[in-house]
C-alpha cells in the first residue's frame, strides 16, 4: 500500500540526526529522493491531465479551438515547471549525502591524517 505525501512528510520529520549521523543522513537523503521522485511522476501525470482535459474547453468560434490549445499549454507548463523543481529536489537529495561523505567520511584535501613530521628520521 502506498504511503500518502502527508505520511513520507511525517517520516522525514521523525528522523533525528544524532548518534550514529551517517546513517540518518543516508536514510534521510533516501527518503526525500524518492518522495520527490514520486511527486515528479505525480506532477508529469497531473500536467498532461490537465492540459488534456483544458483543451475540451470552449474558446472564441472563429479562432477554431487554436486559443483553447495555447491557454492549456501555458497552465499546464506551471505543473511542468514544478515537475522539474521536484526532480532538483531529488538531485539535491543525491548531493546531501555525497557532501556529508565528502566532507565527514573521506578526508578533505587540505586535512592531514598523520603528523607533519612523521617520516622524518633523527639522528642522535
Amino acid at each position: 500500500m502506498e504511503r500518502s505525501g502527508e505520511a513520507r512528510i511525517h517520516e522525514l520529520a521523525e528522523i533525528d540526526f544524532t548518534g550514529r549521523v551517517g546513517t540518518q543522513v543516508t536514510t534521510y537523503a533516501k527518503k526525500s529522493r524518492k518522495f520527490a521522485r514520486d511527486l515528479a511522476s505525480e506532477l508529469e501525470t497531473g500536467a498532461e491531465d490537465a492540459r488534456q482535459a483544458m483543451k475540451g474547453l470552449k474558446g472564441h468560434p472563429a479562432l477554431m479551438g487554436v486559443d483553447v490549445r495555447l491557454r492549456a499549454r501555458r497552465v499546464a507548463r506551471k505543473l511542468r515547471r514544478a515537475q522539474e523543481l521536484a526532480k532538483g529536489i531529488s538531485a539535491e537529495s543525491v548531493k546531501f549525502a555525497s557532501e556529508y561523505r565528502k566532507q565527514f567520511i573521506h578526508a578533505p584535501a587540505g586535512v592531514r591524517t598523520t603528523p607533519k613530521n612523521a617520516d622524518r628520521k633523527v639522528d642522535l
